[in-house]
């Protein structure tokens, strides 16, 4: 391998091990600025695949919150007040909720979001207000993934035609006995079964040691290096 090719590879292995250890603190550490800098109500948005609702006036107001059809109205999701006193909902939606249907409640008062134009009446002559959720953004990538038969899935994406394997706790970290295939240009996968309880793997790519850059989870292992790492439980592989 020359010293080009080698510099390459020893830079793509650094960034995605920094990336492992500040890319999600550093997403929540964006939306909280963001949430906390809004200044004026508006229409439901996505933050994420969360759906933001606010609320504003200039009257004195104690208790903002909302509440939804697919709940059966049941629940009441309270807002927050951010620093700007506008009254803010991050709300997580089932998948099966294809639209969402609501009222806030403000101060004991049922009405329509106010900042929300599409509404629509029931078959009792009641108005509710609309999201659609048609453009929902897809769910963020896992790794690794555990299904419910106790089977683990590792996903590693990088440039095509790398030579990916995972060593871990596992198999007894043999770099070389778990290879991943490389199913799609530049995604790789693969799939073993593995006993329950906490587990502590890592990635070498062409050589190169890397942790799992989708998976936010890290740990020492005993010759004090950071590996990545995942819980297994027995319900995890419990049948369906």
């Amino acid at each position: 391998m020359n010293n080009h090719k080698r510099t390459i590879y020893l830079f793509s292995a650094v960034f995605l091990m920094l990336a492992a250890t500040s890319l999600f603190g550093a997403d929540a550490h964006m939306m909280e600025i963001r949430i906390e800098g809004i200044e004026s109500a508006g229409p439901p948005q996505y933050l994420n695949r969360q759906v933001l609702l606010s609320y504003q006036t200039n009257r004195p107001v104690r208790l903002v919150g909302a509440r939804f059809a697919h709940e059966e109205y049941r629940i009441f999701h309270t807002y927050f007040r951010n620093r700007h006193g506008v009254f803010l909902l991050l709300l997580d939606v089932p998948e099966k909720v294809e639209e969402l249907h609501y009222r806030i409640v403000v101060d004991g008062l049922w009405i329509n979001d106010p900042f929300n134009p599409r509404q629509r009446e029931d078959s009792f002559g009641r108005r509710f207000s609309v999201f659609s959720l048609d453009d929902r953004p897809a769910p963020p990538v896992m790794s690794p993934e555990l299904d419910s038969t106790g089977q683990v899935t590792f996903l590693f994406r990088t440039l095509p035609g790398r030579a990916v394997s995972v060593a871990g706790d596992f198999n007894n970290w043999n770099p070389f006995w778990d290879r991943l295939e490389e199913r799609e240009a530049g995604t790789y996968t693969l799939t073993l079964r593995i006993p329950p309880g906490r587990h502590f793997y890592y990635y070498v790519v062409n050589g190169q040691r890397v942790l799992d850059p989708i998976n936010p989870d890290t740990a020492r292992d005993f010759e004090d290096h950071r590996v990545s790492t995942f819980l297994l439980s027995e319900a995890d592989r419990s049948t369906p």
